[in-house]
């Protein structure tokens, strides 16, 4: 698909220009009626207010009528990303270009990815850095060693996991962690000049029992990807803390010992600078703030029939669904796009659907359903609300 005309008056979020205190340079005049409690990485626009509704958190409405075809928002600041392990031959680890399921001519096996150039690839290690490459290295090694990948999809019927179950999940392991933490911080200390706790036998059957536990390869390039994001991008962690918080985001038990593992075994390989990100609060907060806000990476040229992973753009997430929806959106390579799907008049919600093509053509009932198990809420949009 090819992107939408450039349009300097288009509001866009990225990681360059966006942030709480300064809107886009796209959009560098705040409409006067902007409310004062806006959240870190909201989109802010003269064609759209962010407000809280009683019902539905926070929204996004027209401050002004939109013509059908405007272009109204295009989000760049993409934060973390999951290609699925199984489409990694298959789909351009920086672009997300896809070929019809032939498997892409640069594969880089130190890193577990795959891309459509050499310009793709070298974008990929810039923007990941020098720690960013050495941590994706260093998953890959431990990936790769297994003879087994534990990668099964998870039961989408299972329980979900409550508060207090969560919680003590992670309080469970919170003595393992410590030693790992404790063994791999030896690691940099200089000898007979700094003050550290010699290493025992009890730290390294930590490391090791870590190392030998099952492998969820997917729920690992989550963790990575969040936390390499973080490491180079500290001051836009604010934004993704803003978003929506679900208290139960772990789809199953077994989901939520995939997180936990995936823990463990983080502490144990990454690169030492990344080693103070790694703690339970950052990846709950990164498992809470990606499950209701999250974006499905599918084909372009099939109405999404193939999905390859998910990411998360912040300011984008502000976007309600509605069956119906108002606001048509695209995504060209990393960048999705915002387009009024007919005229809108001013005060109405602006809504995308969360749906894919086929399960728009789902029935009411199935829609529901599907909403539900998903994104956690029921359906009250007018389509739904009319049958």
């Amino acid at each position: 698909m090819d992107a939408p005309e450039s349009d300097s008056s288009v509001p866009v979020a990225s990681d360059s220009v966006f942030s709480v205190s300064r809107p886009s340079s796209a959009s560098s005049i705040h409409p006067p009626d902007t409310p004062k409690d806006l959240p870190a990485g909201a989109p802010i626009s003269s064609l759209f207010q962010v407000r809280h509704t009683p019902t539905a958190g926070r929204a996004v409405f027209a401050s002004q009528d939109i013509p059908e075809g405007t272009l109204v928002w295009r989000s760049e600041d993409l934060t973390l990303n999951v290609l699925l392990r199984e489409y990694r031959r298959e789909v351009c680890g920086q672009c997300f270009g896809y070929e019809y399921g032939r498997d892409l001519d640069i594969r880089d096996k130190t890193v577990g990815f795959a891309f459509c150039s050499k310009a793709c690839q070298d974008k990929w290690r810039e923007e990941n850095g020098e720690i960013g490459v050495q941590a994706w290295t260093a998953v890959e090694a431990l990936v790769r060693k297994r003879s087994k990948e534990d990668s099964d999809m998870v039961d989408a019927d299972l329980p979900r996991p409550k508060v207090k179950e969560v919680q003590q999940a992670w309080e469970n392991v919170a003595a393992q962690a410590a030693l790992i933490r404790a063994a791999r911080v030896s690691e940099q200390a200089i000898p007979d000049k700094e003050d550290v706790a010699p290493i025992t036998k009890q730290h390294r059957k930590a490391v090791s029992k870590a190392l030998q536990a099952n492998i969820t390869p997917d729920v690992m390039s989550f963790c990575v990807s969040g936390l390499v994001w973080r490491y180079l991008h500290p001051e836009q962690w604010e934004r993704l803390e803003a978003l929506a918080d679900d208290k139960t985001p772990y789809h199953s038990s077994d989901d939520l010992g995939a997180f936990i593992r995936t823990y463990l075994h983080l502490l144990a390989i990454l690169p030492l600078p990344l080693l103070p990100l790694v703690t339970a609060e950052t990846l709950i907060t990164l498992s809470s703030r990606d499950s209701h806000n999250s974006f499905g990476i599918r084909s372009l040229e099939d109405d999404g029939s193939e999905f390859f992973g998910y990411g998360c753009w912040p300011a984008a997430s502000y976007f309600n669904h509605s069956c119906g929806p108002n606001i048509e959106k695209n995504r060209n390579g990393k960048t999705w796009y915002f387009k009024a799907g007919r005229d809108i008049g001013k005060g109405e919600e602006l809504c995308i659907t969360y749906l894919s093509g086929e399960e728009r053509k789902l029935s009411r009932g199935k829609r529901l359903l599907r909403l539900k198990k998903t994104w956690g809420f029921d359906c009250a949009c007018e389509r739904c609300e009319a049958l």
